[in-house]
């Protein structure tokens, strides 16, 4: 059974909170429990996750309506679901829990470990997004804003600033949808490869589908102009790849770096 103190103040700013649950003065919440380990997993809970019904809403709405939640945070509406940083928070705790189960419980061995011939620039982009998920996404979602802003910049409807909002919401969203089935695909060992295959094609389905919603368009308009935004990521990818490369091949040679 849970401890209770009695408040009469709030601590914060000394108020009288004797009958609220809420500081009318300070907004504060008044903490009537005492520190155990249920309260204290509830109160992370509620100040990170925000988890009072609204994860399960948020999960379901950006599944068959990500248009409505992308656009209610844009538009500044924060009650009705899960905020963007901590819907990206929960991601990043699950990618990073996804790693760790991957490598630790089963055994399997990172993309990188696995190949040895992509060059040195390939090798630490692929390393940091796969075990360091959260400059893996610092990297991935100006770079996916990039491309989205460029092939939808005639619509003129979102800012580059709201494109990352856009795209943030796209890869957390993924990120949790897809965090119990990778576990499962993990049980099959050498097909991580293939199945890995299969999310991509879901992240890029789901994409299409919610950039059809956001601008209003047909589904072969997005999926054209998508495929023109992704090879001109790819070329800008690439010619980074070339001049990285040079650039170590010259420090190689003079001797700066082994």
């Amino acid at each position: 059974m849970d401890k209770t103190v009695t408040v009469s103040n709030c601590k914060n700013c000394g108020y009288n909170v004797e009958n609220v649950n809420f500081c009318s003065h300070c907004g504060a919440k008044k903490i009537t429990k005492r520190i155990t380990y249920k309260n204290l997993i509830t109160e992370i809970t509620e100040v990170y996750l925000n988890i009072d019904g609204t994860l399960i809403k948020t999960i379901k709405d950006l599944t068959i309506k990500p248009h409505i939640v992308i656009n209610d945070y844009i538009n500044g509406v924060r009650k009705k679901h899960l905020n963007l940083p901590s819907y990206l928070l929960l991601s990043l705790t699950l990618s990073t829990l996804l790693s760790f189960i991957k490598e630790k419980a089963f055994n399997i061995a990172s993309e990188i470990d696995k190949s040895d011939k992509n060059s040195e620039v390939v090798e630490f982009l692929k390393e940091t997004v796969e075990k360091f998920p959260t400059l893996g996404y610092f990297i991935l979602i100006p770079l996916f804003s990039l491309m989205s802003r460029f092939v939808f910049r005639k619509y003129r409807k979102y800012n580059f600033l709201e494109h990352n909002v856009i795209n943030a919401y796209l890869i957390a969203h993924i990120t949790i949808l897809t965090f119990i089935p990778y576990i499962i695909t993990f049980c099959f060992g050498d097909y991580v490869e293939e199945t890995s295959s299969i999310f991509l094609l879901i992240q890029l389905i789901y994409a299409t589908f919610l950039f059809k919603n956001l601008y209003n368009v047909s589904y072969w308009r997005v999926i054209i102009k998508g495929f023109v935004g992704f090879l001109l990521i790819s070329l800008i990818v690439f010619g980074i790849a070339i001049i990285a490369g040079i650039a170590s091949g010259i420090l190689k040679e003079s001797g700066l770096i082994n």
